[in-house]
């Protein structure tokens, strides 16, 4: 392994150095909870049927990296969550249940693994997740999503028939769509 350097520590992020192939220090930003033997987070797209019909579950949300810089108001996400952020040893599965749990109040009935290993923007953090499609036979909210100060300001569904023209159709003055999100819902189609 090639050696870096830490820069900045905070709670959640590093702010580090390495050198790059030509000699150059390349700074990026590292999850404090980030380990060899998981991705940083899960990114957890989530169909639920309701009226007979899957729907797609996103999150309206208020990113002051996003908005701080102008880039748009809000974000469209999919629920997500860190891995092993309070329990070292919980698997994918777990953190997703919990973390859908926790931001929609919803318990899925199935959840599958897509994708690991999956880089989120390889020269600005060394962040990876893994993508899981969790799927409820029914819209059963079973507890009050937890606040989270205020971050996400909205839960609506789509149906995933009209996923696509939702996307083509979105104020994208007023909202980004994490990339993520899209790439969950790429993934996600399989199962339908």
């Amino acid at each position: 392994m090639d050696e870096t350097n830490l820069i900045s520590h905070s709670k959640f992020l590093d702010f580090k150095s390495a050198k790059s192939p030509a000699g150059h220090d390349w700074y990026y930003v590292k999850r404090t909870n980030d380990k060899k033997t998981h991705d940083s987070a899960v990114v957890i797209t989530t169909l639920v049927k309701k009226d007979g019909e899957y729907n797609f579950l996103f999150l309206k949300t208020k990113r002051p990296p996003i908005y701080g810089e102008n880039k748009a108001t809000f974000c469209i996400e999919s629920p997500a969550g860190l891995i092993g952020d309070i329990d070292k040893n919980e698997t994918l599965s777990e953190c997703a249940k919990k973390e859908l749990l926790e931001e929609a109040g919803i318990e899925p009935d199935e959840v599958f693994v897509e994708l690991i290993n999956s880089s989120t923007s390889a020269g600005l953090s060394s962040e990876t997740l893994s993508y899981v499609t969790a799927v409820a036979e029914n819209y059963d909210v079973i507890s009050k999503p937890v606040s989270d100060g205020g971050i996400i300001c909205e839960r609506f569904f789509i149906p995933a028939k009209k996923v696509r023209d939702y996307i083509d159709n979105l104020d994208q003055k007023e909202n980004s769509v994490a990339a993520a999100t899209l790439c969950g819902v790429f993934l996600a189609l399989k199962r339908l």
